[in-house]
């Protein structure tokens, strides 16, 4: 019996390469993303290929892409690697201005499992480094899971720098899942307050030192939202946001400050300010008040530095869901 051997031109001739086309490519980028990252999607990931289709069927939708791709924070432009008519391989780019910094992050990068080990994901990359040079941009970020390795041994080839790992953790306080977990006991001495004016300047600090702006851009974290002043309650009341603190303190000393924050998707938003020396013992304190505080309530997540308070979040009943390592490519350089 003869073996057949397939033959693939190689992808560094780039003659399978070409932008994306938003009109005629949304539907095949979102069935690949499907079947690239069904093991790793959860209810927001589903959702979001769910509305890659629905928009692939809206041609008033797909005329407005066409028209504001390069404009708005979305990926609506990026690359595909096509052969004899099937997209084998994508890559999104979002343009963004952080810091007055104007950026691409590279997102849904995917390659058919046929068409591995190619070389696809490196033209596509390339790829797109070429274009947020000509676009201007000063710098191109990308996040990859901390598991994916050769992802990971990918970008550093290319030049990218890892800057930060986060990870996503996922808590419910509902009665069925509130005794997953063992809470640990208060620290003595520790209490739970309403934070007050005085708080602010610590919180904002560990704020901005937990949610640096090149990192959550894409997320609905606004600072002046989580003012405990009536500053910050004339912006959440001119803004629409809805937001609930607790501060965390022992004795005179704030260990940290929570905020939880209702989203449209399928889990709200937490925030946590807290001393990088005492956010054990904050977690501790605060999350048992969460949970009395939110009786019946849906789903929340927390993003958050990785590696950080880790034992005490476990503790608390938390779900770790994901590390991303956020990677940098300056191209000033």
């Amino acid at each position: 019996m003869s073996t057949i051997t397939r033959t693939y031109p190689s992808a560094a001739a780039g003659s399978h390469l070409r932008p994306f086309d938003v009109s005629r490519d949304l539907n095949a980028v979102a069935d690949l993303v499907e079947a690239c990252f069904a093991d790793t999607l959860d209810e927001d990931g589903r959702r979001y290929v769910d509305q890659m289709h629905a928009a692939a069927r809206n041609p008033r939708y797909l005329r407005w892409a066409m028209a504001v791709a390069e404009n708005v924070s979305l990926p609506l432009t990026g690359y595909v690697w096509e052969e004899s008519g099937r997209v084998a391989g994508n890559l999104s780019l979002i343009p963004y201005i952080s810091r007055g910094v104007r950026s691409y992050l590279i997102a849904n990068v995917a390659v058919d499992p046929a068409y591995r080990q190619r070389g696809i994901a490196r033209a596509l990359t390339n790829a797109a480094i070429q274009h947020a040079r000509r676009g201007g941009a000063q710098e191109v970020w990308l996040h990859v899971r901390e598991e994916n390795l050769a992802a990971k041994s990918l970008y550093l080839s290319l030049n990218f720098v890892e800057r930060a790992r986060r990870t996503s953790w996922e808590i419910s306080t509902t009665a069925s899942s509130a005794t997953s977990g063992e809470i640990s006991p208060v620290p003595d001495g520790s209490n739970v307050v309403r934070p007050a004016a005085g708080h602010w300047h610590l919180q904002r600090e560990w704020l901005l030192g937990t949610y640096p702006p090149e990192l959550t851009w894409h997320l609905p974290f606004k600072l002046h939202n989580l003012r405990p002043d009536v500053w910050g309650s004339l912006y959440r009341f001119f803004s629409g946001a809805q937001v609930r603190l607790w501060g965390a303190v022992q004795g005179r000393t704030l260990l940290g400050v929570l905020a939880w924050q209702p989203q449209a998707g399928h889990a709200d938003h937490l925030w946590l300010a807290a001393s990088p020396l005492l956010e054990e013992q904050a977690v501790a304190v605060l999350m048992p008040a969460l949970r009395q505080g939110l009786p019946g309530r849906r789903r929340m997540v927390l993003d958050y530095p990785g590696g950080r308070a880790r034992f005490a979040l476990e503790q608390a009943g938390f779900h770790l869901q994901q590390t991303l390592i956020w990677m940098q490519l300056r191209l000033s350089d």
